[in-house]
């Protein structure tokens, strides 16, 4: 009931007319209930005092009837009574030895029945006698000549009651109504200007603050109407300004992505030269050293070797271990010069290709000193590559396997290159079982930069797996499009 209560929409008029009418109502049925239970005990009580007063009054009247025996004065008597009073059941006059002289009933004996009984009495009789002393001797009594029963019901009392009740309750019920006519109008004056208020607002709500009021109500009303009027003024002038801050910081965001964006191609752009530019001046250098020192290297040895077979030949043996001590040295720079002229230029890209080079590279790195074993893989025949696609994927993988073993602490790191299916193109996938990135020190991170930087270059993508004690996979997927060879 409450629940049906508190999703019923209530209207102005509606709640008006309940709170004038519900009291009213509530106090209609409660003043009646009152008033018919009291008139029942009422209608019993006043039933008794009737049948009473009938009683005594029949016992004054019958003395004579009741001595002579001429009963038809009674007879008379009764049926006036019967016929005045509809509450009178039944009456019955008896005699001394309480036979019937009179009996008159109603045909149907209703239950809530009062029976009353008095005695006929003779009337004293003032009689002057003297006894021995010559005393009066005072009044002389006699016994009861009858008896009169009348029998009552409080029903037709109450009914006449109920009939009252009922009829002061329709006029309690139509000045309700007129009351509840008069809420109405008075409700739908009221209620116009609320209905016209409201709507004001569910357009405020809707983001149209153009008002369309009808006419002004008096009173409190027409102060609430003019308020919303200001508020939607008010509302729609600070709608207007933020929307014009709005596309003002529109344009002034879209102005700093579009700097941003050129920005950062700008930056993309001289990333890619400056790796360019690194390279060529690698290639530069590796073949400074290759052309010049490597060669002045491998004609000292030479020398050196001619010194110290001459001077093998003369027994000077101090002579001879300064011509080994140089060979030695000769040795030992020439094969630093080469790997500075591999780590420079990977001329082996040039010799063996993307997947000869990457297996060398694994070759290297995995040296019978470290912790950790690396192992190569390649799933397919890779489509050629340019140089500049080439030396990326290299730096790129030279650079993943040098995190691997200076800061991954792994045992196990596993090298794949495969073809792309679609699209052509190659993925270099670098697994191993290490500490994760999280466990990484900082400086990596520009080591990924770098990756990222030389992949958004060819237009490739890195994707990277890993979370703590459970090692790092690292995706590079490199396109091919035009820029095959």
């Amino acid at each position: 009931m409450r629940r049906l209560w508190n999703t019923v929409r209530w209207s102005i008029a509606g709640r008006l007319i309940t709170l004038a009418l519900a009291p009213t109502m509530l106090m209609l049925v409660i003043v009646n209930g009152a008033l018919y239970w009291q008139s029942l005990a009422d209608a019993s009580a006043d039933a008794q005092d009737r049948g009473v007063l009938i009683a005594r009054s029949l016992a004054e009247g019958s003395r004579y009837g009741v001595v002579s025996g001429n009963t038809f004065g009674i007879e008379q008597t009764v049926s006036g009574i019967f016929a005045a009073d509809p509450s009178v059941v039944r009456i019955a006059v008896l005699d001394g030895q309480r036979r019937p002289s009179v009996l008159r009933q109603t045909r149907s004996q209703p239950a809530d029945v009062l029976y009353v009984e008095v005695s006929i009495t003779a009337e004293p009789l003032n009689v002057d006698t003297f006894d021995t002393a010559g005393r009066t001797s005072g009044q002389a009594h006699a016994g009861p000549l009858g008896y009169v029963q009348v029998s009552v019901s409080p029903t037709p009392l109450a009914a006449k009651r109920a009939q009252r009740l009922m009829i002061g309750g329709s006029l309690i019920l139509g000045s309700g109504l007129v009351s509840v006519g008069l809420g109405l109008a008075l409700a739908r004056r009221l209620r116009d200007p609320l209905v016209s208020i409201l709507a004001s607002i569910r357009s405020i709500m809707a983001g149209r603050f153009e008002l369309t009021t009808g006419g002004e109500a008096p009173g409190e009303l027409g102060e609430v109407q003019r308020a919303v009027q200001a508020m939607a003024q008010a509302l729609q002038l600070t709608q207007e300004r933020l929307e014009g801050q709005v596309h003002a910081r529109t344009v002034e965001l879209r102005d700093a992505v579009e700097r941003l964006k050129a920005a950062d191609d700008e930056k993309r752009r001289l990333i890619a030269s400056s790796n360019a530019m690194v390279e060529d001046e690698r290639r530069r250098i590796s073949l400074e050293i290759h052309d010049d020192l490597n060669a002045a290297l491998v004609t000292i040895r030479m020398h050196a070797a001619g010194l110290a077979s001459a001077v093998a030949a003369r027994n000077a043996d101090e002579l001879v271990r300064t011509a080994d001590r140089i060979v030695t040295l000769v040795d030992q720079t020439y094969g630093r010069a080469r790997d500075i002229v591999r780590n420079l230029r990977p001329e082996i890209l040039d010799a063996l290709g993307l997947a000869g080079a990457a297996e060398e590279m694994v070759r290297h790195f995995d040296a019978p000193k470290g912790e950790c074993r690396y192992s190569f893989k390649l799933t397919g025949p890779i489509p050629s590559l340019n140089e500049a696609t080439a030396i990326a994927a290299y730096r790129i993988l030279q650079e993943a396997l040098s995190n691997v073993s200076k800061h991954a602490h792994a045992t196990q790191c596993r090298v794949t290159i495969s073809p792309l299916d679609v699209g052509g193109g190659i993925r270099l996938c670098i697994v191993d079982d290490g500490e994760g990135i999280e466990k990484a020190p900082a400086g990596t991170g520009l080591g990924l930069v770098g990756m990222r930087e030389r992949l958004a270059a060819l237009g490739g993508s890195l994707t990277i797996s890993t979370g703590f004690g459970q090692g790092t996979t690292l995706e590079v997927v490199i396109p091919v499009g035009d820029e095959t060879a």
